[in-house]
């Protein structure tokens, strides 16, 4: 068994019941309509969310509890039913046929040290020493999930669900943790800058490593085999964004109204 293994789509479809995919598609709107315009001659910019309102809307879509604060290694969690999960969005790449590439999203963090192996990781790295480096990350990522495990005796399973951004699209996908498994994951290979494990997600949809600039474990999903197998809910917009020179336009309730129902209108499909 692997640390992380990917969820399946039926199962994540389940989570996300006609009441769910209501509250979604609201929150959606309600970010898509924040976004500033661009001028005319401007190329049109990413979608910008804040982690805070990602997870919220998890809270929200899915009637949990919140439970993360700061650094927290989950924030939210269903205690009738015995789950947790971390809550994080990542860049998906597109050609500018708008299509999935095959690059790596973008990185998460699922541990960060600055004190105790985090100082002496330069040190580390200098001699070469990759299975201590290892052996301290997957520590520290195995304590903060038995953390939760140990705070929370109704926890019984971790999860990860992650929102890629793809354009104005969204897909979700999700892995369930397995921490008593980071026994079995190996160093991969290593440079001066990062070691890279094996076993800790299969490597057709995502790798791990080790990063010394930033003293973390970082993930990095591979979106386009996700989707491929089936394993990702699609979350389509129709949106396009408005490129406008705002400093021409009167900008009254009149005006205000209009772009409100322009977003309100669009057309989002869970798929």
């Amino acid at each position: 068994m692997l640390v992380l293994t990917p969820i399946s789509k039926d199962d994540l479809l389940k989570l996300l019941d006609p009441k769910a995919r209501e509250v979604i598609r609201y929150f959606i709107k309600k970010s898509l309509f924040s976004q500033p315009e661009p001028l005319p001659e401007q190329i049109s910019r990413a979608v910008q969310i804040p982690k805070e309102h990602i997870e919220q809307w998890f809270v929200q879509a899915l009637d949990v509890k919140p439970i993360g604060a700061g650094s927290y290694p989950v924030d939210i969690y269903n205690e009738e039913e015995g789950w947790a999960a971390d809550i994080k969005m990542l860049n998906a790449k597109l050609n500018d046929a708008g299509e999935l590439t095959n690059s790596q999203s973008g990185e998460a963090s699922l541990g960060q040290k600055f004190i105790g192996a985090g100082i002496d990781l330069d040190s580390l790295f200098a001699n070469k020493q990759h299975e201590e480096i290892k052996d301290a990350w997957l520590g520290i990522f195995a304590n903060k999930i038995a953390l939760v495990k140990r705070e929370r005796n109704s926890i019984n399973d971790i999860n990860y669900f992650f929102i890629l951004r793809a354009g104005f699209n969204f897909y979700l996908v999700g892995c369930s943790v397995e921490e008593t498994e980071v026994k079995n994951v190996t160093v991969k290979n290593a440079t001066k800058e990062s070691v890279f494990l094996d076993n800790f997600i299969d490597d057709r949809y995502g790798n791990a490593k080790i990063y010394k600039a930033k003293k973390r474990l970082e993930l990095r999903l591979r979106p386009k085999n996700w989707v491929e197998d089936n394993l990702a809910v699609l979350i389509e917009t129709d949106f396009n964004q408005n490129h406008i020179r705002l400093y021409d336009e009167k900008l009254d309730d009149k005006f205000l109204q209009e772009q409100f129902d322009r977003v309100n209108s669009l057309k989002i499909n869970i798929l």
